[in-house]
C-alpha cells in the first residue's frame, strides 16, 4: 500500500498529544509537514516530531504538497482551513466539531464534492478499543439499540476550562459533548428524528450557560436516548460513561480507570465473585445479574483510538472505502446539537428538518 503525504494544521495539544504520535505509528502515512501561526508551538512541534513547520497553511501545500490535510486548529478555523485545503487538491481529516454551524459544514461537503475529494472526521471514541467492541456487539444483535444513555460527570464547568475553551459559557456539549452524541447516534446507526433539551448553571451563575446539559433523543420506531453533562459534579470524576440496551442484553462502556473487587450479595440472593480491571476503562455485558466483560482499554487509549481511526481513514481513502467517521457524520453531529441548543434556548422540541438546525451557529 502506498503511503499518502500528511499535513497537519494546527500544532497545539490536540496535534502533539494525539495526530502526532498517531501518524508515527501508521506504516502508510507519510508526515510531510505542518502548519500553526504561532511560532513557539510550531517550532516545538517541529522539534518534537522532527518535521518541516511552516506559519501558514498555504506554505504547507505549496512546499510539502501533501495528500490529506489533518485540521487540528479551534473549531472556528476549520471552515477556512477544509476550504483551502480540499481548493489545493488535498482530501481532509478534521478534529470535531467540524464547523460553526451546520451551513458552514454543508459548505465543507459540497467543496469536497466538487473537488472530488473525501471528508473525514476525527470522532475518535468509535474507534477506541473498549467503545468499538461496545458497538460491535450492540450491532450484533439483530435488534439491535432500543433504549441509550451516555453520561458526563466532572468538576470543570465551562467557565472554569483552561485555554480558549474557557470562553465558551455555552460550548461546553458542543465542544466536548459531542462524543457523548456522536457516540450514541453510531450505536443506533442513524440519526435522530426530534431532539428535547434543557440546560442550565443550575443557579451557580447569573448568566446562562450549558454547565449542565439535559438532552433526550428520539429514533425510528420509537426507540430513544438520553445524554447528560453535568460538569457542575463534585464526586467521583465519570468522564464517559454509556449504557446502550437492546432486545437481549445491556451493554455498557467507562472510560477511565476501573478497578473494582465485590463479594456478596448484590440486588438479589444470588451470592457473587466479582473482579473487574480496566486501566483506562472497559465494556462488559451485562443480563439480569449476570455479567461478562467485553473488552478492556489499552493505556493512552485516545492516542490509540485517534490512531485507529486514522489508520482506517487513510486506508479508505487509498481504497475508496467508507471512512469510520465521514464528514456527513460530522455535519448530522452538528444537527443534533443544534436541535438541543434550539430546544433549550426556546422551550420546545425541534424536529432535524426545522430549518433553524441549519441557520444555528455555536458558540465558538
Amino acid at each position: 500500500m502506498n503511503a499518502l503525504r500528511v499535513a497537519v494544521a494546527g500544532l497545539g495539544n490536540a496535534a502533539v498529544n494525539l495526530h502526532l504520535p498517531a501518524l508515527a505509528a501508521i506504516p502508510h502515512a507519510q508526515l510531510v509537514g505542518g502548519c500553526d501561526p504561532s511560532e513557539a508551538t510550531r517550532l516545538d512541534a517541529g522539534k518534537r516530531f522532527s518535521f518541516p513547520v511552516f506559519a501558514t497553511l498555504g506554505e504547507v501545500l505549496s512546499s510539502t504538497r501533501p495528500d490529506v490535510v489533518i485540521v487540528c486548529a479551534p473549531p472556528k478555523a476549520h471552515k477556512a482551513i477544509c476550504l483551502e485545503a480540499l481548493a489545493a487538491g488535498t482530501h481532509v481529516i478534521c478534529e470535531k466539531p467540524l464547523a460553526t454551524s451546520v451551513a458552514e459544514a454543508e459548505e465543507i461537503l459540497s467543496t469536497a464534492t466538487r473537488a472530488g475529494r473525501r471528508l473525514a472526521l476525527n470522532h475518535e471514541f468509535r474507534e477506541m478499543p473498549a467503545f468499538r467492541a461496545l458497538l460491535d456487539s450492540v450491532r450484533a444483535d439483530p435488534g439491535g439499540a432500543v433504549f441509550a444513555q451516555a453520561w458526563q460527570n466532572m468538576d470543570l464547568p465551562p467557565w472554569a476550562e483552561p485555554g480558549w475553551r474557557g470562553t465558551l459559557l455555552n460550548g461546553v456539549l458542543y465542544e466536548a459533548g459531542i462524543h457523548l452524541v456522536d457516540f450514541v447516534v453510531a450505536a443506533f446507526g442513524e440519526t435522530p428524528r426530534a431532539v428535547t433539551a434543557v440546560m442550565s448553571s443550575c443557579g451557580t451563575r447569573d448568566e446562562q450557560t450549558d454547565a449542565v446539559a439535559l438532552v433526550t433523543l428520539e429514533f425510528s420506531r420509537g426507540r430513544l436516548a438520553q445524554v447528560t453533562q453535568n460538569r457542575l459534579c463534585k464526586g467521583e470524576t465519570q468522564y464517559f460513561e454509556v449504557r446502550v440496551d437492546t432486545g437481549t442484553a445491556s451493554h455498557r462502556v467507562s472510560y477511565g480507570g476501573r478497578a473494582r473487587v465485590s463479594l456478596g450479595l448484590l440486588r438479589s440472593r444470588k451470592p457473587h465473585l466479582r473482579l473487574e480491571m480496566g486501566g483506562a476503562g472497559m465494556a462488559w455485558r451485562e443480563t439480569g445479574h449476570d455479567r461478562a466483560a467485553i473488552a478492556p482499554n489499552p493505556g493512552n487509549a485516545p492516542m490509540i483510538a485517534t490512531r485507529n481511526l486514522l489508520d482506517r481513514t487513510l486506508r479508505a481513502f487509498i481504497d475508496g472505502t467508507p471512512a469510520p467517521a465521514s464528514g456527513e457524520a460530522g455535519r448530522d453531529t452538528l444537527k443534533v446539537l443544534a436541535a438541543a441548543y434550539l430546544s433549550a434556548a426556546e422551550g420546545r422540541r425541534v424536529s432535524l428538518d426545522d430549518p433553524a438546525v441549519v441557520a444555528y451557529t455555536f458558540e465558538a
